[in-house]
């Protein structure tokens, strides 16, 4: 005879005299509870939840049980299996007893993508490379992801030259065809490298400009016009670009570097308008009358800006009169406007100042009543060119096209005036004489330029040109029409002389003979169809000064077809050298005082991710 075990719906044991083991281990004072359990627990393939009587089957382990009070019944599984209140200990994990750092769990991709984020992060915040290998920096890195192994430091680096590969493939294949725009300077690091910048400009098809930092590269000779030439020919080869597809190139009033542009590589020189203002400033700086309370200006700075004890009088000074704390700005003959940021501060904080020149006895800083009348009249002559410095310090907007125009009104500002004082009238002159000289007539950026503000919306009418100049400029731009519609025509008969097709075939016998005796009046006169387009964009409104050209182009680009190719081209050359100049600044916070024994391969590749990425 085979003997049944029946199941116990309490503790799921297995008993073949159930009764007397509910009688003994678990005392049911009521019946039909008792009745119940004695039913159910014949069952061999299932077991009963006492709670709610739903029947679950049976599958050796109490898994189906637990499961079932965890879903329906929260909170009475722990009343039902804890007789203390002290929690239970739970069986360890095995990754538990595995290093903290260990990268198992991890899959390689997510390995790989954090570790290329890691390297983005490096370059793009010009961050050393061993800021990776710092014990901070791994601790919090396990914080955020404790599976992450942190590479070494040869491997960000193998990272690092593979993302200059990619980016710079990238580059060139972006340069391919374009027609572009340079600026270029020359900059020496802490570790007194020798250092040669060129960045490219262009307009792409959604009308966006865009700038590129196409090579860092260190210059072991001297910077000759020659060696200048062939340092950026160099660089151009490396991106495949032909000089017939370089515009221009922008630089600073330094001689060897128009020499470099203009006798050996044979490009149209701009000058950058920016420092030519600065210089322009700076010879009418130098009447007497204005220089003497400048000095004292500048003395006053450096006094403040070396002596503590001063320093902080003048900032007890500052609170008692209610004027904002500020530091006094000197004067650098190499930084556009600092000039005039020095006497706006000076006027600003003159109560204070004053003060303190009286209580310390220093009476050889201090100006006269007269000399005040003056700085401000200063300041008010060189507002404007700080307002046309900043305005041409952009890479966002065209700027080529405003620097002839707003010369014109700089130039309409300077006018003599009877009731300004003779120093600042001796100032006017000085800095006219100036300016007028550069961006001369004879030169092949006056037309360049000419042609830039002519396809810009906001000055085509060429107010600042005689009526014989907006001529020369107007038959410029339509012979460099009439080559873009020749391109045109000759890459439309290409296309279908050998395609094979019979329209091809006709094309090819007939060509344009009934082309060109049309009627002397009919649309297909390529000549008139581009005076046409021209007189319709002359015809045009001025838009806003302070409204965005390439905004108006995208929009009426089709209208004038090949106006537009040419705008493209032309709005892109930079005014200023500033793109050049800010790389600088990016390179001095690579080689800084703890890493100036880079390398100039890394100096460069650092520099190009750090403004390319």
């Amino acid at each position: 005879m085979v003997v049944v075990d029946k199941i116990c719906a309490l503790c799921y044991g297995k008993y073949v005299n159930l009764k007397q083991h509910l009688r003994v281990s678990h005392t049911i004072p009521n019946p039909e509870e008792k009745a119940l359990l004695l039913r159910y627990g014949n069952a061999r393939k299932s077991v009963i939840c006492k709670l709610c009587e739903a029947r679950m089957k049976y599958h050796i382990t109490t898994s189906n049980m637990r499961t079932h009070l965890l879903t329906l019944h929260p909170g009475k599984l722990a009343e039902l299996t804890s007789d203390t209140d002290e929690p239970q200990a739970k069986q360890a994990r095995i990754t538990s007893f595995m290093p903290a750092s260990s990268s198992r769990g991890l899959s390689a991709e997510r390995q790989r993508k954090i570790t290329d984020k890691l390297t983005r992060f490096i370059c793009k915040d010009m961050r050393p490379i061993n800021i990776s290998q710092g014990s901070g920096f791994k601790d919090f890195v396990q914080e955020l992801e404790p599976r992450y192994a942190v590479p070494s430091r040869a491997t960000i680096s193998d990272r690092v030259v593979k993302l200059y590969d990619a980016t710079k493939d990238n580059i060139k294949k972006m340069l391919s065809g374009e027609n572009i725009s340079l600026t270029t300077d020359g900059w020496t690091s802490i570790a007194t490298e020798a250092y040669v910048t060129v960045t490219a400009h262009f307009i792409n098809d959604d009308w966006e400009m865009k700038d590129i930092i196409l090579k860092t590269a260190e210059v072991q000779e001297t910077h000759t016009a020659e060696h200048v030439a062939e340092c950026i020919a160099n660089i151009l080869g490396e991106y495949n670009v032909r000089p017939q597809s370089v515009l221009s190139i922008t630089t600073d009033n330094a001689a060897n570097y128009i020499n470099a542009v203009e006798r050996h590589l044979q490009v149209a020189n701009v000058p950058c308008m920016a420092h030519t203002i600065n210089l322009a400033v700076r010879k009418g700086l130098t009447v007497r009358a204005i220089k003497s309370p400048i000095n004292r200006l500048k003395a006053t700075a450096l006094h403040f800006n070396k002596s503590t004890t001063d320093s902080y009088l003048l900032e007890s000074k500052q609170r008692l009169l209610g004027v904002k704390p500020a530091k006094l700005i000197n004067d650098c003959a190499t930084r556009w406007n600092s000039t005039y940021d020095m006497v706006c501060r000076a006027a600003e904080q003159q109560a204070p100042v004053a003060a303190v020149i009286m209580e310390k006895k220093l009476g050889h800083l201090e100006l006269n009543t007269n000399e005040w009348s003056l700085m401000e009249q200063v300041r008010s002559l060189l507002q404007p060119f700080k307002v046309a410095t900043e305005a041409l310090s952009t890479d966002r907007f065209p700027t080529a096209s405003a620097v002839l125009p707003l010369k014109y009104v700089l130039m309409s500002h300077l006018q003599p005036s009877t009731g300004d004082p003779q120093a600042l009238n001796d100032m006017k002159t000085k800095i006219s004489a100036d300016l007028e000289k550069r961006y001369s007539h004879t030169k092949d950026a006056f037309m360049l330029l000419n042609s830039a503000s002519y396809l810009d919306p906001r000055f085509h009418r060429l107010i600042h040109l005689t009526g014989q100049q907006q001529q020369e400029v107007h038959d410029k731009v339509h012979r460099e029409m009439r080559l873009i519609a020749e391109d045109e025509e000759h890459a439309e008969n290409e296309e279908g002389a050998g395609d094979g097709t019979p329209l091809g075939a006709m094309g090819s016998l007939l060509g344009n003979v009934y082309r060109q005796f049309a009627g002397p009046g009919s649309t297909l006169d390529s000549g008139l169809v581009l005076q046409q387009e021209m007189r319709m964009y002359d015809a045009e409104t001025p838009i806003p000064s302070d409204s965005n050209p390439l905004s108006w182009w995208k929009t009426s680009g089709t209208k004038y077809p090949h106006l537009a190719r040419l705008a493209r081209r032309y709005l892109s050359i930079p005014g200023t050298s500033v793109r050049a100049e800010r790389v600088f600044s990016t390179a001095g916070m690579i080689v800084n005082k703890k890493r100036s024994a880079l390398d100039p391969a890394n100096v460069d590749r650092l520099v190009f991710l750090a403004n390319n990425l």
